[in-house]
């Protein structure tokens, strides 16, 4: 699974074709989006999780991330075998998400200001 973000008005696309390359929008090449990239908190932007009956449930941050309208989560993706989950999420709302279980994977979140985090489960 590949995660890209337009330059130009922040649409983030996921790709899981491992031959999606030159992908555009807006008229130019998006950014294909790498997990940790940018200088930021780890407390505050690597997804935390529990397993109980079957659910993931995720917290974005040990120390959980703000959600003002200049800076939060956008979402949090649950890649797992062949296939992903998501959640959006706005300005003001938990930093949270619950998903069903289909085995191991990787847990993403996005944060507007500071890129794309991961957590493997």
């Amino acid at each position: 699974m590949k995660i890209y973000k337009c330059r130009t008005c922040g649409q983030i696309l996921i790709s899981v074709n491992e031959k999606s390359d030159n992908i555009t929008c807006c008229g130019s090449d998006m950014m294909l989006l790498k997990a940790g990239e940018v200088d930021a908190a780890l407390e505050k932007h690597v997804p935390v999780y529990t397993l109980e009956d079957n659910i993931i449930n995720v917290q974005v941050g040990e120390v959980i991330h703000p959600m003002e309208e200049d800076h939060y989560i956008e979402c949090i993706i649950y890649e797992y075998n062949n296939g992903y989950d998501i959640v959006k999420l706005n300005p003001g709302e938990e930093p949270k998400a619950k998903f069903t279980y289909k085995g191991t994977g990787v847990l993403y979140e996005y944060c507007n200001k500071h890129g794309l985090w991961k957590k493997e489960i």
